[in-house]
């Protein structure tokens, strides 16, 4: 997990960020199978 904290003095919100793993690997082991 990576936190991220900014402050601008305006108030405070939150909010949630998801990514995902699309490195050579990742590419590569689902290149080698088609649907």
């Amino acid at each position: 997990d990576i936190l991220v904290r900014i402050q601008l003095n305006r108030g405070s919100a939150a909010a949630t960020v998801w990514t995902c793993d699309f490195s050579y690997d990742y590419v590569k082991i689902n290149a080698e199978y088609r649907t």
